[in-house]
């Protein structure tokens, strides 16, 4: 059976709690998940837990001999089994169906694993915990279910919070439910009043965000403009030296360059506006020609462009012309 993660405490409130398969990569749902999970197990009488971590070499016959010492001994004992890549294999497979087959009703499977591709999803064990168990798949929130759920957690706190103050936090951390109750809890303790400030709010989590030059080579290349600007702009206020970040994105167009150095960059798609303004930057720098259509190599020369801004040698604002430099990589992918 599967189900949500807003269902999961009425299943656990059950007089008896059947195995539960924990997946996904959202980090705090699935972690706050196999706590409720163990704590309830532990409420029922499951009073030894014993972790399974599945790596290189894992012996799947463990799994039966775990069962077969519990059914001997007569303990209620929680088996926590880990499998980080999602992928137990042909006899993992195997192990998992017997197991469950034939579960002891002195013993308890969690089974955690990252999120599970489609394949996965109709594997012979996942069917088999489908049937007799739960399936719990979490998911990274949008942006206005992690406003929802803020929200929530400050009022959980006491905490009164305007529309700009909600925004702000989300803005913050970016969809990492972890560092948003990190964050929640800071409020919490340094804050003097339950009615929020945004001032107040912005000093104290002004400095909470921190960005290296990796985080913006990713946001580049998987083309999320929003972030990008944002960690430019945070880069910024921290005195990271624009030739660091200078560096970071020309080895990332030579890359580029290297694959495709002949590609022409057309202007078509759901980002039209973008290309079009990125491209008429190149131009009318002297980048590329009126009359010609840009390529990947014509990126090197607006990284030399930008790299005689930074020394003082052409007119320009240093961080503008990163910032203009980014878009028009993330356009070129």
């Amino acid at each position: 059976m599967q189900i949500r993660f807003s269902n999961l405490k009425d299943q656990l409130a059950k007089p008896k709690i059947s195995p539960l398969l924990l997946s996904g990569d959202e980090p705090f749902q699935h972690m706050h998940a196999g706590d409720m999970y163990r704590t309830r197990a532990k409420e029922l009488g499951f009073s030894e837990r014993k972790i399974l971590t599945v790596e290189t070499g894992f012996d799947w016959s463990e799994l039966e001999h775990e069962k077969n010492n519990i059914s001997l001994f007569g303990e209620r004992t929680l088996l926590d089994l880990r499998i980080p890549n999602g992928k137990p294999g042909a006899s993992g497979s195997k192990a998992i169906v017997k197991f469950l087959d034939n579960i002891h009703e002195d013993v308890m499977l969690l089974i955690q694993v990252p999120r599970l591709d489609r394949s996965a999803i109709n594997s012979a064990w996942v069917k088999a915990l489908d049937k007799i168990g739960m399936i719990l798949r979490v998911w990274p929130l949008n942006e206005i279910e992690t406003r929802r759920w803020i929200q929530q957690k400050l009022r959980a706190k006491d905490l009164t919070a305007s529309n700009d103050i909600v925004e702000f936090i989300t803005q913050q951390v970016e969809g990492n439910l972890l560092a948003a109750m990190q964050e929640i809890e800071k409020i919490a303790l340094i804050s003097e009043s339950d009615r929020l400030d945004l001032n107040t709010i912005q000093a104290i989590l002004g400095n909470s965000s921190r960005y290296t030059l990796n985080e913006l080579m990713d946001t580049v290349i998987k083309g999320d403009v929003a972030r990008m600007i944002r960690i430019i702009l945070a880069l910024k206020k921290e005195d990271v030296a624009p030739p660091l970040l200078l560096w970071g994105l020309t080895e990332q167009i030579r890359k580029l360059v290297e694959a495709k150095p002949d590609k022409l960059i057309t202007i078509n798609g759901h980002n039209n506006l973008l290309q079009k303004l990125s491209v008429l930057h190149q131009k009318n720098t002297d980048i590329c020609t009126i009359n010609s259509k840009t390529k990947p190599s014509d990126l090197l020369k607006q990284c030399a462009r930008v790299d005689r801004v930074i020394k003082g040698r052409a007119y320009g604002d240093s961080w503008h012309e990163l910032l203009q430099l980014s878009i028009a990589t993330r356009v070129s992918v």
